[in-house]
């Protein structure tokens, strides 16, 4: 098993992250136990299988055990069903950077030294990329129930 899909299965199910100082840090949730680039890849066909495995340094025995696995079945059927429909879009390229920048907001959100203000930010737009954001017009909106209108004169 790679180190880095060790250390990712460890944390999911440690939920816990430790810094060397004792620290204790939150699960990121960005990490999914695979690297999200790997559905895509595979997806795409642009390599054996086994050439895009050796770059991410899987082993035939972990690829088993990751077909196995229900999120990245979910994660490839997605890529495939995103090709088919999109291509190789620049959304789509998009979609693969932002997936990958999922760490650094992460790790920006998780750090004191970030300011709080770029912290909220942060927040704020990983709702709304969540789809967590309350809609206008759907319960649970922001604002009045009603509106008062006064017309003074003409």
């Amino acid at each position: 098993m790679s180190n880095a899909l060790a250390t990712t299965k460890g944390k999911m199910q440690n939920r816990l992250d430790v810094d060397p100082d004792g620290t204790i840090k939150p699960f990121n949730p960005a990490e999914l136990g695979f690297p999200p680039m790997l559905p895509i890849e595979l997806a795409m066909h642009l390599a054996p299988v086994p050439e895009i495995c050796a770059a991410y340094n899987i082993g035939k025995d972990e690829f088993l055990k990751l077909v196995d696995d229900p999120l990245f079945v979910q994660a490839y059927a997605g890529a495939q069903e995103m090709l088919r429909k999109d291509g190789m879009s620049f959304r789509i390229k998009a979609r693969m950077q932002a997936e990958e920048l999922l760490k650094t907001s992460w790790a920006m959100i998780q750090s004191t030294s970030t300011p709080t203000a770029v912290r909220a930010d942060l927040i704020k737009s990983t709702v709304r990329w969540a789809g967590y954001e309350p809609k206008g017009d759907g319960p649970g909106a922001l604002g009045n129930a009603f509106q008062i209108n006064i017309n003074l004169g003409g």
